[in-house]
């Protein structure tokens, strides 16, 4: 069932993050997940995981884990520390979302961006998200950043908050009615981990919903 697979988000059944793990041999029958030690008791032998396949996207199956066994030698990469191989079986597929077809919704979201000015002292910069999708934001602000320019900034869910980091890809300065123009631009995300990814699609995903429902 999964082609390119080396990671994975694991969850409960109720939707509730419990893991990253990295998955080995995603393209046998006996494939098997990569625990850090203390993620171990938070899992029940039955779970929902999120593959991340290079080639089909995120895989969201029902599955089931087996007994864990204490890695060593090479095997543990290079997480250095002690982790856990568990066999893992896929019992039901629930779905298949392509990655790059990212689902963007509008918002309003007022933030605060973190970034540096050009003496490298760290700065605070009002701003309002507009839009919103796995692969970046689009947001406004009255300060004037530059193309390329690092930024960062607290995302804030119903399922928890996590600090997201960004670069300018364009920027465009808007007037409107007279009042004092202010810029808009668009970003995408570096550095992301497969957590803060499914945080991302989760929150998409259920604001689409929102509006579907209001509709």
């Amino acid at each position: 069932m999964l082609r390119e697979c080396d990671k994975a988000c694991i969850y409960s059944f109720d939707g509730v993050f419990l893991a990253e793990v990295k998955v080995v041999d995603s393209e046998k029958d006996s494939m098997a997940l990569i625990f850090e030690e203390e993620d171990m008791d938070k899992v029940n032998t039955e779970s929902v995981i999120v593959f991340y396949d290079g080639i089909q996207g995120l895989v969201t199956c029902k599955c089931s884990l087996s007994a864990r066994v204490k890695v060593v030698g090479t095997e543990s990469g290079d997480l250095g520390r002690a982790i856990y191989k568990v066999p893992c079986r896929i019992d039901e597929l629930i779905g298949v979302e392509q990655r790059r077809r990212d689902l963007k919704v509008r918002v309003s979201i007022p933030v605060m961006l973190e970034t540096a000015d050009e003496q490298g002292k760290v700065i605070h910069l009002p701003a309002k998200l507009k839009d919103i999708s796995a692969g970046g934001i689009g947001f406004e602000s009255p300060e004037k950043l530059k193309e390329n320019q690092i930024f960062s900034f607290m995302f804030e869910t119903d399922a928890g908050d996590t600090r997201l980091k960004a670069s300018v890809l364009w920027v465009r300065e808007v007037s409107e009615n007279g009042e004092e123009p202010f810029y808009r631009y668009g970003s995408r995300y570096f550095g992301l981990s497969t957590y803060q990814e499914s945080m991302v699609r989760k929150f998409t995903f259920q604001e689409q919903l929102k509006r579907r429902k209001i509709q």
